[in-house]
This record gives structure tokens, C-alpha cells and sequence, in this order.
């Protein structure tokens, strides 16, 4: 994550997008993670996370392109459903309902539609591990903006995502770690609804 946070400060001055500056090899790796992603018809996990606060929390995490649902089970009964270019979170414990754009937020990245990382994306970073491959990305025109990086598993060839890290504007940090992921599940379209919409 380090090498990724000093890559972004880098490319901050320059406005490369895409990965045709990538060598050969990472840019097949991103071209995998894009046919990957694209070919998700519906994922559910439950994931934990840590927030800029450290704090931890839980849940269940449901996704396809471009969209993306958290039911919040601890600290407290949240949900968060993200789309569209907007974020809507409905704390229940406090009956709070938050609404963010997701222009500036790292998971803006993630909830395009196509995913394609060229054009207004810019690769900041790739990374091969054992069994493993993540990508990390930020907005080309201003990199500054946020960071995202997407952590998958690599057995054999085939991919399962397994985790996302950010960086927002303000370097708030969060992570999201993916557990028992299925993958090809059908939602009604209201699974993704607002809350409130």
C-alpha cells in the first residue's frame, strides 16, 4: 500500500491514463482484472472492515457492476448502497441518512459501468503475490482525489476478488477483507435501492 500511496503522489504531477505505460505482462494482468470484474453478474460475501478510525466492523457485502450494497450487522445495524454516481448510508442507531457523490470518493473507481482502467482511470500500480494479484487505480486527471486498490485471489488462472482498500482526498484510509464469496447470485433490482429511494 505504501509503494501504491507514493505512486499516486508521483503521477499527481503527471496525467498519465490507462496502462499502456505498464510493461507487457501487467498490462494483461489489468486486462484480466477488467474482463474479471465486467463478468461479474451478481457477488455476496461478508466481509469485515476497518475504517478511517480504526474502528472494525461486519457485514454482508453484495455487488455487480456498478453497484454495490453493505448491510452493516456490528458495531450497529447500518446500510450503505452505492450507485449511479451517489453513495446513501442509513445509520440505524442514530436514524441518521448520509448522501455522498462519488466523484471524489475511491469507490467511484470501482462502481463505473463498463469497468474499463484507461481513458479518465489511471493504473498507478500492480502487484503479484503466491496466489495472488491486486491493481490499485486513481482518476487520471487528478490522482490526488483518492486511490483504490482491488485485491483478488489468483488459482489457477481464475480470479475472485477478495478485498478493496482507499485512500480518500483527505488520506482517510479504509479496508474492506471479502470471506466465503459467492459468485453468479441473481438480486432483484431493489436490492440495490437507496435507502429512502
Amino acid at each position: 500500500m505504501k509503494r501504491a500511496l507514493l505512486a499516486l503522489l508521483f503521477l499527481s504531477g503527471c496525467a498519465t491514463s490507462g496502462y499502456g505505460h505498464l510493461p507487457a505482462d501487467q498490462q494483461a494482468d489489468v486486462h484480466r482484472i477488467e474482463t474479471y470484474m465486467n463478468g461479474v453478474t451478481g457477488m455476496r460475501a461478508s466481509f469485515n472492515q476497518i475504517g478511517p478510525d480504526e474502528g472494525h466492523s461486519s457485514g454482508r457485502f453484495v455487488y455487480m457492476p456498478g453497484h454495490l450494497r453493505l448491510d452493516y450487522v456490528t458495531p450497529h445495524i447500518m446500510e450503505l448502497v452505492a450507485g449511479d454516481g451517489h453513495l446513501v448510508l442509513d445509520d440505524m442507531d442514530s436514524g441518521a441518512v448520509t448522501h455522498l457523490s462519488l466523484k471524489r470518493n475511491p469507490l467511484g473507481l470501482l462502481l463505473h459501468h463498463p469497468i474499463r482502467f484507461d481513458r479518465d482511470i489511471q493504473v498507478t500500480d500492480v502487484r503479484r503475490g503466491q496466489g495472488s494479484l491486486q491493481i490499485s487505480v486513481a482518476k487520471a486527471n487528478n490522482p490526488s482525489q483518492g486511490l483504490l486498490t482491488l485485491q483478488f485471489s489468483d488459482i489457477d488462472g481464475k480470479l475472485s476478488l477478495m478485498g478493496l482498500q482507499g485512500v480518500d482526498a483527505r488520506q482517510n484510509r479504509f479496508s474492506v477483507s471479502l470471506n466465503s464469496v459467492e459468485e453468479g447470485v441473481a438480486f432483484t433490482p431493489t436490492v440495490f435501492t437507496p435507502p429512502g429511494g
